[in-house]
């Protein structure tokens, strides 16, 4: 009577502790597959950027946008009135020194030289005349001096002839003064002609033509520009700097320029000029800076725009990193920096 209840009772049990064995499994199954799919969706997440400190030149520029204008430029102009008889050069030639350019009318001038010359002829016949008649006065004077001693003369010839004498070396003075007039007349005049013939005062290149053949020039009141010539083998490059970093600026500084062209060429210099007085650009105010960059192939132009970057600070060999690694600042100069965990190194051993 009392074994039946008791198997009973046994089997209750054994079915509950088959239970509460089971169940903890499927809990734990479940979390584990729901853990393996949810981190086989999101990735993990990626490693921390790193930077390796090395030794390097830090430099501190000041970037500013530049002009060039060649080193040597100079404007030709006309120095007498006439017409453009023929031009000699082209746009782009190169001239020497001394090579002529551009001829103008020298009819009016050859015309001016001759009368000067017959001016000068004249008045050398008249300088000329004085003089005779005042070697004449002067022995006419000595005559008298001997004639009165002997008293042969009265003291009234006596005193013409000195008066004649002292009149004519007076007029010799103002002829003479003359004729050095008319010869520096007939100079002018020859220069002027020698100014109808307009030559180049440098080497260098036509980079501008002012005039046509057949045109008239005034020369009376401004001396009118015919041509330009200029040397590209120095240019010179006009960088705007803005007001807030003019005061970086130093004469001397290392200057760099790369042209905005497809081939993006470097050229070096040094920073000649600083101009006190700035260019207002709408509210702004810009300083020009001028240095100089050797043009030997002659590939920069007159008027080119570059890109220009003004070294005002260096520091050599020192350690460099990115920016964006410095943590909290600690103090003037000093930041934080996180750095990463060594590697370890494996080595092999002795075999």
């Amino acid at each position: 009577m009392n074994q039946a209840p008791t198997d009973q009772s046994w089997r209750r049990f054994d079915r509950h502790r088959r239970a509460i064995v089971i169940v903890p499994i499927v809990a734990l199954l479940v979390v584990g597959l729901v853990r393996h799919f949810s981190s086989a969706a999101t990735p993990p997440p990626p490693p921390l950027p790193t930077a390796v400190v090395e030794r390097g030149d830090l430099v501190q520029t000041v970037e500013a946008s530049g002009q060039l204008q060649p080193r040597f430029k100079v404007d030709i102009g006309a120095q007498v009135s006439g017409q453009v008889k023929q031009v000699h050069v082209q746009l782009g030639q190169a001239v020497r020194a001394g090579a002529l350019l551009v001829s103008l009318d020298s009819e009016s001038g050859r015309n001016a030289v001759q009368q000067a010359q017959a001016a000068l002829a004249q008045q050398a016949a008249t300088a000329k005349r004085v003089r005779i008649d005042l070697e004449a006065a002067r022995r006419e004077a000595a005559r008298q001096d001997r004639m009165l001693a002997g008293d042969a003369t009265t003291l009234l010839d006596k005193e013409k002839a000195d008066t004649d004498l002292a009149r004519l070396e007076a007029e010799q003075q103002v002829q003479e003064a003359t004729l050095a007039q008319r010869r520096a007349d007939l100079a002018d005049r020859q220069l002027k002609l020698t100014f109808t013939r307009v030559t180049a005062p440098i080497d260098g290149e036509v980079v501008a033509i002012a005039v046509q053949e057949g045109q008239t020039v005034n020369a009376l009141q401004t001396a009118p520009t015919l041509l330009t010539l200029a040397q590209l083998r120095t240019m010179t490059v006009r960088a705007r700097v803005a007001e807030a970093e003019i005061g970086l600026v130093r004469v001397g500084q290392p200057a760099r320029v790369t042209t905005l062209a497809a081939d993006a060429r470097r050229y070096e210099g040094r920073v000649r000029v600083v101009q006190p007085i700035p260019e207002r650009i709408g509210n702004a105010l810009f300083y020009n800076v001028l240095f100089d960059i050797d043009n030997p192939d002659h590939a920069l132009l007159s008027d080119m725009t570059v890109q220009v970057a003004l070294e005002v600070a260096r520091a050599s060999q020192v350690p460099l990193l990115p920016v964006v690694a410095l943590d909290n600042r600690i103090g003037a100069g000093r930041y934080r920096v996180q750095l990463a965990p060594a590697t370890p190194v494996l080595a092999d051993g002795p075999r």
